[in-house]
């Protein structure tokens, strides 16, 4: 992402978080993710927000990083003793290669534009060495920004999902009762 487009995308979710966003439904997968991946692993958290599957996986007994695109919730988690980053999904240079045994991204990726989603699954797959924990919304957004721009930059079909991430191994679909979202 060049630096103008990172600029605004942290700006928009800046304002965002300070005013009250929330986070996406990220309970089902969670859980999903604590039923399958031994305490042992590494997690990573992409697009952490406020940070409440952080804290999740914690109290599970995993050792848990975050990025996100907003330097207010990397301060805002920072000051709450958390280990998390600054950085957008295509540039993920601060980590090592498979640096986490497991990548958790609830509801983050359609939020990248279409033309660095190849590079941004790119990054997420080349820091985490066994699994993607990943939900992704098909649809637009009911929220905007708070200057009126969609949230979902990238709307693609269950279809084209699929495609992008065959490429990078086995894809089961994870399925929750009453979620618009898809689960992988």
């Amino acid at each position: 992402m060049d630096l103008a487009a990172f600029t605004r995308e942290e700006r928009k979710y800046n304002s965002l978080w300070q005013n009250e966003y929330k986070d996406a439904n990220w309970g089902k997968l969670a859980r999903s993710l604590v039923k399958r991946i031994p305490k042992y692993k590494k997690i990573i958290d992409l697009g952490f927000g406020k940070g409440t599957a952080l804290e999740f996986f914690e109290r599970k007994g995993y050792h848990t990083e975050g990025v996100d695109i907003s330097s207010y919730v990397v301060k805002v988690q920072r000051e709450r003793s958390k280990k998390v980053h600054q950085a957008s999904l295509d540039n993920l240079e601060i980590f090592k290669d498979k640096e986490f045994n497991v990548g958790f991204c609830n509801d983050v990726i359609e939020h990248v534009p279409e033309d660095l989603i190849v590079s941004s699954l790119d990054e997420i797959v080349r820091i985490c060495s066994d699994f993607l924990f990943i939900s992704i919304c098909p649809e637009s957004s009911h929220h905007l920004s708070l200057d009126g721009e969609k949230l979902h930059l990238t709307v693609k079909p269950k279809q084209w999902w699929e495609e992008k991430l065959k490429k990078y191994g086995k894809v089961e679909q994870l399925t929750f009762w009453f979620r618009r979202s898809l689960r992988y």
